[in-house]
């Protein structure tokens, strides 16, 4: 990813949090051509006890997707946070559109989770994550004789994350007169995403 010195977010708590918040993610492989192949689904983070960072997801057993983990190569895994739209009029001198975002890619080599148990357990951690705050949370554990039923046609893997890459976005190189309006213009908006895009703005907001 090109990243812009200004842009390089390499605090591993912020570029975590932002893979936790937006969990929804683009699983990008190739095959041995080189031909690229690209999944949208949710992805869990995680730390083990060691200290190694993993991802932890499930794809359909009839998308092709996930024979290509035996090769063992090296896959990517994008998280796109929040994002909107930036008016030249924001800034207090000439200028021209542009977009302020965050995201971040990470990389490693996945491999498949075939304990029954073990793939429950993950199921169980996504449900609860998403269920979190409902007053009656769904779980795996209450549709358990068609959930077992279900899991033949889902193959679940683990991707042990190498490296990762962290671009926000946000207009660090700008000062703070022209930061202040472009979070004004972002708040006002309705694109989807401003509000989020404002608070994590308030968090690299320049001062002076």
């Amino acid at each position: 990813m090109y990243i812009p010195r200004h842009f390089h977010e390499q605090d591993e708590s912020r570029l975590l949090a932002l893979m936790g918040q937006y969990g929804f993610a683009t699983l990008v492989t190739s095959d041995p051509q080189g031909v690229p192949f690209a999944t949208h689904l949710p992805l869990l983070v995680e730390r083990e006890e060691g200290g190694r960072l993993l991802l932890k997801g499930h794809v359909a057993r009839a998308n092709p997707q996930w024979r290509s983990f035996a090769d063992k190569r090296e896959v990517l895994a994008i998280f796109q946070g929040p994002h909107a739209y930036v008016s030249p009029s924001c800034y207090s001198a000439p200028s021209v559109p542009t977009w302020n975002y965050a995201a971040v890619h990470a990389y490693g080599t996945p491999s498949l989770v075939e304990e029954p148990e073990k793939v429950l357990h993950s199921l169980r951690q996504l449900a609860s994550k998403y269920e979190a705050g409902r007053d009656a949370p769904w779980s795996p554990d209450a549709a358990e004789a068609v959930v077992n039923r279900l899991l033949a046609g889902i193959v679940a893997f683990e991707l042990a994350i190498t490296r990762l890459e962290g671009k926000f976005k946000l207009g660090q190189n700008r000062d703070a007169r022209d930061y202040d309006g472009v979070m004004r213009f972002v708040g006002l908006g309705d694109q989807h995403g401003s509000q989020g895009l404002v608070e994590l703005m308030k968090a690299y907001e320049p001062q002076g």
